[in-house]
């Protein structure tokens, strides 16, 4: 959960939040006017949830996107994850399995909604992001990394499939960290954050 330090980067981040909307809103018009698809809901999701790297593409699998990790190590462990967007569009559930190679597999169950967005704040570098110093405006055209957050924006169940136990672990995340490296990067997670502006009327978005 990121914990705002001092009255200085409050009022930064608070003065922010109008320009942003105004923003979305000229670069994502048609969000704004039209409602989004269930296939954009899931696209704004999967980016938010760091699902779609590189702009992956999932497959389709009936009412969900599978997405699989990319693996070059043999070694390495491999972690598929399907996304549905349940009956209200912005929240969606998660299915993740992660297993390395021989080995049981760890499932997690995952359940995200984009309306419980509170704040969303903008640096120039990931440095900056992790020291939680020199926040700038979300429109600015240096913003490498934005983070959302909200209480319980994202909760996870997990368990083993093996061992002497197979309790689950339960846990809430307060935050969604969305890059913003390149161009692709950009456009992508500005689609994303037009429709948690517009759509699900998140409140970090609201007008003051």
């Amino acid at each position: 959960m990121v914990r705002k330090k001092g009255k200085t980067m409050r009022r930064a981040v608070t003065a922010t939040i109008g320009a942003m909307v105004f923003v979305l809103a000229g670069k994502a018009s048609t969000v704004a006017q039209d409602p989004p698809t269930d296939a954009d809901m899931r696209a704004a999701h999967a980016v938010l949830l760091g699902l779609a790297q590189d702009g992956a593409a999932p497959e389709r699998d009936k009412g969900g996107d599978v997405y699989y990790s990319i693996v070059d190590n043999p070694n390495a462990p491999r972690l598929v994850t399907r996304l549905e967007v349940s009956g209200a569009p912005c929240r969606a559930r998660t299915t993740s399995a992660l297993q390395f190679p021989e080995q049981w597999a760890t499932l997690t169950l995952g359940l995200v909604d984009l309306s419980r967005v509170a704040a969303v704040t903008a640096y120039t570098s990931a440095d900056d992001m992790i020291a939680e110093t020199n926040p700038v405006p979300i429109d600015s055209p240096e913003v490498e990394q934005i983070v959302l957050t909200g209480e319980g924006l994202y909760c996870s169940s997990r368990m083993s499939l093996s061992g002497p136990s197979n309790a689950s672990e339960d846990m809430c995340a307060d935050r969604l960290d969305l890059p913003m490296m390149d161009e692709e990067q950009k456009a992508r997670a500005r689609r994303a954050l037009a429709i948690v502006a517009n759509f699900c009327k998140a409140p970090a978005f609201a007008k003051k």
